[in-house]
């Protein structure tokens, strides 16, 4: 790939045509597609920064029908693995705590649809796709990758991230082509397709909407609502177990990895040009592709 940003960051490798960091090598990324994927799974797929932490907590909760207590014990990434992810400090791998797993596991994983596991589409196990307005992850990842040694120190400002974000030269390849590729699965009766901002407007019918969707339709009201209140934003921001304070390729005083969680937050980034050129790439990218994103509630 040729370079066409400033900053070479360590780390950076090409797989299969898509930019990742060393957390997610290339043995690992092979080894995800022969992954054995049971048929009970529940795969939480997002592209980065779309709301992740935020869904692996509520859907592992409902899974496990609201099971606070467990909840404030035990950190979300050991309780919902990060599949494609190794830990090159401490060894910890994605893959292999997933596989030690008892069954129903809640998996998260931020992989393009061809570089999945091969297994997902040959099994009845549930994917929950959340995607978020592009603009407002856009701004999101910028400030991640800011704040995260796992990009290489990234040290570029807002104008050139917007450029390599429209690129796709980031961690996990192109927001466009992994959109288009997991909305093209929105008809199959095991993939549910939630937004972020229909989260932020109605959180508790969304909860619902797992629920039934994970077979928990029997999860109580009085369930959903201690769901939705210990995954307000608030809540999660506050929460050791959710706020990734203790992850140290994070530095939470350049950006916490649970930031603002607001809708609209890109009009404070973009400037006019930037927005109507990001709306250009978007409309050439993204033609005959119609998903109802929400830049503002």
């Amino acid at each position: 790939m040729e370079r066409k940003f400033a900053h070479v960051l360590p780390g950076e490798h090409i797989y299969k045509g898509r930019l990742f960091f060393g957390y997610s090598p290339q043995e690992i990324l092979d080894a995800v597609k022969n992954f054995n994927v049971r048929e009970d799974d529940v795969f939480i797929v997002t592209y980065p920064k779309a709301g992740t932490t935020w869904l692996q907590e509520i859907v592992w909760l409902v899974v496990n029908e609201g099971n606070l207590q467990k909840a404030t014990e035990m950190q979300v990434y050991f309780r919902s693995p990060f599949l494609e992810f190794k830990d090159l400090v401490l060894n910890e791998v994605g893959l292999d705590l997933a596989e030690s797993m008892p069954s129903p596991r809640v998996i998260k994983t931020h992989l393009p649809l061809d570089l999945a596991p091969s297994g997902l589409f040959t099994s009845k196990c549930k994917k929950i796709v959340l995607f978020r307005n592009p603009k407002d992850q856009c701004v999101s990842y910028f400030h991640f990758y800011r704040s995260s040694s796992s990009f290489g120190n990234y040290q570029g400002d807002w104008p050139e991230f917007l450029e390599m974000f429209l690129d796709g030269h980031v961690d996990h390849g192109s927001w466009f082509d992994f959109t288009k590729g997991w909305w093209s699965k929105k008809d199959n009766p095991d993939v549910l397709i939630l937004f972020y901002e229909n989260m932020k407007k109605d959180l508790r019918s969304e909860i619902k909407k797992i629920a039934h969707f994970v077979g928990r339709s029997s999860v109580s009201d009085e369930i959903v609502d201690s769901i939705a209140d210990h995954c307000s934003f608030e809540s999660m921001r506050s929460n050791p177990m959710t706020n990734h304070h203790d992850v140290y390729s994070i530095d939470k005083e350049i950006s916490p990895l649970l930031r603002k969680g607001i809708v609209g937050d890109w009009e404070d980034h973009f400037t006019t040009d930037q927005s109507e050129r990001f709306d250009a790439e978007y409309a050439q990218k993204m033609a005959g592709t119609e998903i109802p994103f929400q830049y503002h509630i």
